[in-house]
């Protein structure tokens, strides 16, 4: 079996995720909530309940703190 590398996989990650996770990962990592890409992101994925369930989660753990 060859080691070759397939490039249409080069770049992309080896677990599928869907649009929710991908959001909730970009925000645990420091993206802004009103950043122009996520703002462009929710709106084209229809994510605004799941981006202001993350806020209203992360407001109450910070304010644990």
């Amino acid at each position: 079996m060859s080691d070759a590398v397939n490039e249409a996989e080069l770049g992309r990650s080896k677990y599928s995720t869907t649009p929710k996770e991908h959001l909730y990962h970009l925000l645990t990592i420091g993206w802004e909530a009103n950043s122009p890409l996520i703002v462009k992101y929710v709106g084209e994925n229809g994510l605004t309940k799941d981006l202001n369930d993350w806020l209203a989660i992360n407001k109450v753990a910070a304010a644990g703190k």
